[in-house]
């Protein structure tokens, strides 16, 4: 059941893991690089904007949170600044998701950017936008769940056992392990850090990124895809750059962050459907 449901999980479907990342209240965090951002100036404007639309759903107003995603998209157009429209069109579909309104992402960012051959760029500039206007919290809604991408009517750990024996029908355990640890830990972050536990916050976020990191080296090596036809081990590196750029963008940790959305950005662009 869980190979039909990975195998329906590409192109665009894995392209809008990052955006739909439920928002919370402040997080609690361990350090790195505070209020820092990577957009300045003009650009800057548009994060702002985001910003607070980013407020008002955070407080449910989901049409004044609209707007303002509306109004970044059409600054972005005048400023014809393709990454702030990218990032704007995005944040739409981050709006529509927590507000159980999900649309196609072609209807909130245009098709010429979607196969643009600057798409690497694009995608990884608006990782940053979503870093700037603080979209990673770990109190809110599971971003797994609210893309559907955890089988229905299981629970978290039913989840990542059905994944890890995935892993293991393809003969290997090691990677099967890595993949159990990586949602297990993932889960129990998630409660800690609604339950506001420091100390289990700081107890699982290493392990998500020991795995995370493993699973992302052994698949650095794209001969593991081959005969991969259920796309178990595509949506494991997919999972774990995704995982980890929620647990570094969640800790503020500026450096790791930027490196880890520069690897994404390159695996999507890989993955994007060719026409």
């Amino acid at each position: 059941m869980l190979s039909k449901r990975v195998m329906s999980l590409t192109g665009l479907l894995a392209l809008m893991v990052f955006m739909c990342v439920s928002c919370a209240s402040e997080s609690v965090r361990s350090g790195g690089g505070g209020d820092d951002r990577f957009y300045k100036g003009q650009r800057a404007e548009i994060v702002d904007i985001l910003r607070a639309s980013r407020e008002e759903m955070l407080n449910n107003n989901f049409d004044n949170a609209m707007a303002k995603a509306n109004e970044a998209k059409e600054k972005s157009k005048v400023m014809k600044d393709d990454v702030m429209l990218f990032s704007s069109g995005s944040w739409v579909m981050a709006i529509l998701v927590d507000a159980d309104k999900p649309r196609s992402f072609i209807d909130n960012v245009p098709i010429e950017l979607l196969e643009s051959g600057n798409f690497e760029s694009l995608y990884y500039g608006s990782l940053l936008v979503m870093y700037d206007i603080n979209a990673f919290d770990l109190r809110g809604k599971d971003p797994l769940d609210a893309l559907g991408f955890r089988l229905s009517g299981k629970t978290e750990s039913e989840f990542a056992t059905l994944f890890a024996e995935e892993c293991k029908k393809k003969g290997d355990i090691k990677f099967a392990n890595l993949v159990d640890t990586m949602f297990t830990s993932y889960f129990a972050l998630l409660e800690a850090s609604k339950d506001n536990d420091n100390n289990k916050v700081n107890e699982y976020k290493p392990k998500i990124l020991d795995a995370c990191d493993k699973i992302v080296s052994l698949t650095d090596d794209f001969k593991i895809f081959e005969g991969d036809n259920e796309g178990i081990f595509l949506m494991s590196r997919v999972y774990a750059l995704y995982l980890k750029l929620v647990v570094v963008g969640f800790d503020r940790d500026m450096a790791t962050y930027k490196k880890t959305a520069k690897k994404f950005a390159e695996f999507e662009a890989l993955a994007m459907p060719k026409r």
